[in-house]
């Protein structure tokens, strides 16, 4: 039985749920460059863990 694969990249819907925030203001998190994001088709990535160190200030 194969492992499950584990998400790396998170998104916007991602942001909202980590934070408990609506989408206009995950938006305006994502687009402010603190952290590397990319843009994939109309989608914003960003790697969970540059994400999560991110949010704890690091």
């Amino acid at each position: 039985m194969e492992k499950p694969v584990e998400k790396v990249m998170i998104g916007i819907k991602d942001i909202m749920k980590k934070m408990g925030i609506g989408r206009d203001n995950a938006y305006v998190i994502i687009k402010r460059k603190e952290f590397h994001a990319i843009k994939v088709g109309r989608r914003y990535l960003v790697h969970e863990e540059v994400f999560d160190k991110w949010l704890r200030g690091e």
